[in-house]
């Protein structure tokens, strides 16, 4: 018995260390395999005159880095020749390309110096030479990651978990207790037929004082081990890994296990807008032309051949971009964007004669081309272009005055985009070639090109869905405060006609904790926000007992990321963030997070029922060594069957439940409070009722004469205590069902749960090859078939009493 027990706990003990760390060692892997891919970068550098091309990492202080278009700044530098544009969002947030020139200043950490490059960015256009001031942690990009050093407050999971184990300890502590005291109670009063003098003398006989002492030991030691549920702990490490494997199915790369069970504890989720809401790149959202007509499509553009033949030539040669095997290489992200639209189309051949390409100074683009015939093609900013337009193309291909009334109109057109955060393009045309930016020749205007971030398909139906689940969702943006009110307004975050809120970092500033801590329920858009703004709410949200979920990919990220309860990086944002974070979003989508919280609330629903089970069993296993006591039955469970049913209740049960599928109705529940009991009134309820009924049954078998007789107690009390430890066993199984749903249907998708139906199998074969050749290891006798189908039927009938107890549940609760 002791080498069992022995080998018993060992095997929990290392099935559940194994299964951890196997399971954190294969995210591990990934992450680090993913690391590596980003540690590869190479960039050219200037060593002993020579051009090398060497790993970003290799770098060191004084060394000359020569960047190009699409390339990523690998060190802090200072642009030493050349100019371009650089894209600075991974460490500040926000989308707007930002001009690098040659100038005066020394390196410091603002953002928007001109002559600074830091690593992390990306160099959109142009090419420029740096020179290395900074590398590693000493970086911008280096000093952020120093702030992840602080530790997360304790999970929700963990926290409830803590508070279970004492109160499970306390209840299974005064069972063991309460069993012990009854035993003696029995084995020196009753046994006595309550004289004192037989008593006495039965307590002071050594022989008789000291054997009763140790099996009311063995009995309460045996009551802890079986009210205390060590195989928890494994449970959840089972039900956390294999919805680690399904998730990563599903583009989510959990690096920390307790995070998906966080997550479906979430209260609020702070979200970054681009790459997460919205596409991550500018697209050309519709075009209007002089005659007011809006087209979405190219489909829609080539009904007008004139129009449809110059804005084809100026996407293909009046840009920086270059198409090669149908991919769009080089250029800023309008010209890209642009040139994506035409993409699909075959380029016209035409001759550039002189191109002049974007900079910030003229904030336009032109090129003087023959296509048949010879013409100058301008793109740029409608407020620089405008003033010089005289004319427009109707739909004929018709050159004709522009009248006041289709100016109005296109301005009205112009302000609207502008107000939903589009940017607006115009394309122009004209007969000679401008001299300068305030030196335009007369413009025949051809088309608005509205551009934008276009939010994801499925960002609304993801938005709605947290929303539904209780969720509140939070867009923070370093964008314009209309743009972000637009963005939010079509995922579905913000509702313009309701008391919801859209605030600016500017305006977060000048507020207390408490004075945002007051409107932070109605606040949905959080616009021109700093890397410290998402900290601060962060901590706000924690302070009023929330669970708090935070989405990023920059490295202004990182910090909010590690502090929220669960840390939600993106799959192609930078390295720091993804260390940052606990679960990594390999598709960058809102609807990964809709499917992590389905499967965090899908695990705690398990842990759950598995606890459920596990309480029946105990009120089962704990009432029946109570009860034997006065029904003249020493021990009803052997140790041996004990430790058998210990290994159901735990190690088989909990894999029993680690399978269960994840239903879209737990996305209609409200998140559970942080510090809200695992156990429930509705848990309660059913650990009395079904495990009380399940105790009666087992009670009656043992104690009425008509359950004796048909046993055969008197003639062979092997077959009666066989009998009875099948009833008990069964009861368990049948019982297992019942718990694993809570509609009135036991077999309700248990098709998506195979393992629970092979692992009830294995028991159940188990269970029989125990009775029949267990022989006095397990106190078993082969049973006749008739004996079979009564236990069978006995312990089915916790089936029906379920089902009538659901019934009356339910209709007590409405």
């Amino acid at each position: 018995v002791d080498w069992f027990e022995t080998g018993g706990i060992f095997v929990a003990i290392f099935l559940s260390t194994f299964v951890s760390t196997l399971s954190e060692y294969g995210s591990e892997t990934a992450f680090r395999k993913m690391q590596q891919e980003a540690g590869q970068s190479q960039c050219r550098v200037l060593r002993g005159g020579e051009l090398k091309s060497i790993p970003s990492v290799d770098l060191v202080r004084g060394d000359v880095v020569i960047l190009s278009g699409g390339e990523i700044v690998p060190a802090d530098g200072i642009v030493i020749d050349g100019a371009g544009a650089v894209n600075q969002s991974a460490l500040n947030g926000e989308s707007a390309e930002v001009q690098k020139v040659v100038s005066s200043g020394v390196y410091c950490r603002n953002l928007h110096q001109k002559n600074l490059l830091f690593r992390g960015s990306i160099f959109i256009s142009g090419e420029c030479t740096m020179q290395v001031s900074r590398v590693g942690n000493e970086t911008l990009y280096g000093e952020i990651a120093k702030q992840l050093q602080e530790e997360k407050r304790e999970s929700p999971m963990r926290r409830r978990l803590n508070k279970f184990a004492k109160q499970i300890s306390y209840i299974g502590y005064a069972a063991a207790i309460l069993v012990a005291l009854v035993y003696l109670f029995g084995a020196f009063v009753v046994s006595s037929h309550y004289n004192k003098t037989e008593i006495i003398r039965s307590l002071s006989t050594p022989s008789i004082l000291f054997p009763a002492l140790l099996h009311a030991f063995t009995l309460a030691i045996t009551v802890v081990v079986v009210a205390v549920p060590e195989g928890l702990p494994m449970m959840i490490i089972v039900v956390l890994s294999s919805n680690m494997k399904r998730m990563l199915k599903d583009n989510v790369l959990v690096k920390k296990m307790v995070g998906i069970e966080t997550a479906g504890s979430m209260n609020i989720l702070f979200s970054d807008k681009t790459g997460t809401l919205t596409t991550g790149k500018m697209t050309v959202d519709h075009v209007v032309f002089g005659d007011g007509t809006v087209c979405k499509s190219i489909l829609g553009i080539k009904k007008h051949p004139a129009h449809f033949r110059y804005l084809q030539l100026s996407a293909y040669y009046n840009t920086e971009s270059r198409l090669s095997n149908s991919r769009v290489l080089g250029g800023n992200a309008t010209d890209k964007a642009i040139l994506s639209f035409f993409a699909s189309e075959p380029s016209l051949s035409a001759t550039i004669h002189r191109h002049m390409p974007f900079s910030s100074e003229s904030r336009m683009e032109w090129v003087d081309i023959t296509a048949e015939q010879r013409f100058v093609i301008l793109k740029g900013a409608p407020e620089v272009l405008w003033p010089n337009v005289e004319y427009y193309l109707d739909k004929d291909g018709t050159q004709r005055p522009l009248h006041p009334k289709a100016e109005a109109e296109l301005r009205r057109c112009w302000h609207e985009s502008t107000s939903k955060g589009e940017r607006i393009i115009m394309i122009c045309m004209a007969k000679t070639c401008p001299q300068s930016k305030n030196q335009l020749p007369p413009l025949t205007f051809l088309a608005l090109m509205s551009l934008k971030d276009k939010v994801r398909r499925d960002s609304g139906e993801a938005v709605a869905k947290l929303q539904n689940a209780g969720i509140q969702v939070v867009m923070i943006t370093g964008d314009q405060e209309e743009t972000a009110a637009a963005i939010a307004t079509e995922c579905g975050i913000y509702m313009p006609s309701s008391s919801q809120m859209v605030m600016t970092g500017a305006e977060l500033s000048k507020m207390t904790d408490e004075e945002i801590g007051a409107i932070l329920p109605r606040i949905r858009v959080v616009a021109r926000a700093l890397p410290s703004d998402k900290s601060r709410l962060v901590k706000i949200a924690q302070s009023q007992n929330l669970v708090v979920g935070m989405t990023g990919d920059g490295v202004n990220d990182a910090p909010s990321l590690k502090l929220a309860d669960v840390g939600f990086s993106m799959g192609n944002g930078t390295e720091i963030a993804k260390e940052a974070s606990d679960i990594v979003l390999l598709d960058g989508k809102m609807a990964s997070i809709v499917n992590t919280v389905l499967y965090g609330r899908t695990i705690f629903h398990s842990i759950r029922k598995f606890i459920t089970f596990q309480l029946m069993m105990n009120l089962s296993a704990v009432g029946v060594s109570l009860l034997g006591q006065y029904i003249g039955i020493e021990t009803p469970i052997t140790i041996m069957q004990m430790l058998w049913i210990n290994i159901i209740m735990d190690t088989l049960g909990g894999l029993a439940f680690a399978g269960e599928p994840p239903l879209s109705s737990y996305l209609k529940e409200k998140p559970k409070n942080r510090d809200e009991n695992i156990l429930t009134g509705s848990m309660l309820h059913q650990i009395l009722i079904s495990g009380g009924y399940a105790l009666a049954i087992c009670a009656c078998f043992l104690g009425l004469s008509y359950f004796r007789d048909i046993f055969m107690f008197d003639e062979n009390p092997m077959i009666f205590y066989s009998s009875f430890f099948l009833l008990f066993i069964f009861c368990g199984l049948f019982n297992c069902f019942n718990v694993r749903t809570e509609a009135l249907n036991p077999l309700l998708h248990i098709h998506r749960n195979a393992t629970f139906v092979l692992i009830m199998a294995v028991i159940a074969i188990v269970q029989m090859f125990i009775v029949y050749f267990g022989g006095t290891l397990f106190r078993t006798h082969p049973l006749p078939f008739r004996f079979l189908v009564w236990i069978l039927g006995l312990g089915f009938t916790v089936i029906p009493v379920e089902f009538v107890r659901k019934i009356l549940y339910k209709l007590k609760k409405r």
